[in-house]
């Protein structure tokens, strides 16, 4: 299932693979450059065919495992497992840890969590997050991969590639907050079908750190799609003075 920090870690995940799909456009020399010497970091079709296994790869991947592994798990009647995050830090003991003076280690507040007979809604909404962040991938994934036919048709600045940047970096910017969200009401329900809160409030936690991190990455794709934007502008003029 999906715990808070794994959808942290695959938001990260995500955000590197597109940044290195960003730098092809970066990379992509001229035919007769690669008959000339190819360089370390120049692709060749090659290098594009991998690059899309691997972005299929990711899709694949995440739609499994965030939907249809889980859907089936719920479907056969199998116990959910989450890793709850309650909020709760307490220092460890330490007794038979051997702790050296000045060091203190403290329990993160995290537990694994096992329910037998979960209802239908504390299944879907552990399901919540992961079905977000599938549906952001392949969204992200479909637009990258009309970004690297672009370039690889050694046309960057098309108006198709601007879309694309467009969409991914809209993607980025909503889903990282929707899977967030998501994440932190799934632990809510997980924690209120496993324990019994005795009238305590139980804590609504959000990851903002990897919000951040993907949010600033969706705006820096909608600023290279203004780049992308004035450079068709540019080769425009440059087509009609020639």
């Amino acid at each position: 299932m999906w715990s808070t920090c794994a959808v942290a870690d695959l938001l990260t995940y995500r955000f590197s693979l597109l940044s290195f799909i960003v730098m092809l456009s970066m990379n992509d020399k001229p035919e007769e450059h690669e008959m000339a010497g190819k360089s370390l970091f120049t692709f060749d079709r090659w290098d594009y065919l991998g690059t899309r296994v691997v972005l299929g790869a990711v899709a694949l991947a995440s739609v499994s495992f965030g939907v249809v592994v889980p859907l089936v798990q719920m479907l056969q009647g199998d116990a959910l497992t989450w890793q709850l995050q309650t909020g709760k830090t307490d220092a460890l003991a330490t007794d038979q840890l051997g702790v050296k003076p000045g060091a203190e280690l403290t329990w993160p507040g995290t537990a694994d969590v096992r329910i037998e007979d979960a209802g239908v809604g504390t299944w879907l909404a552990s399901i919540a997050p992961g079905a977000l962040l599938a549906t952001a991938t392949v969204v992200v994934v479909v637009a990258l991969l009309r970004l690297l036919s672009s370039i690889q048709s050694r046309e960057p600045f098309a108006p198709a590639a601007v879309r694309s940047l467009r969409v991914v970096g809209a993607t980025l910017l909503l889903g990282a907050v929707a899977v967030t969200v998501a994440a932190s009401l799934a632990n809510q329900a997980v924690l209120r079908a496993a324990v019994e809160l005795r009238g305590e409030p139980s804590t609504f936690t959000l990851a903002l750190g990897p919000v951040v991190v993907i949010a600033g990455a969706g705006l820096v794709c909608a600023a290279l799609a203004e780049a992308f934007n004035h450079g068709i502008a540019l080769a425009d003029d440059v087509e009609g003075l020639v």
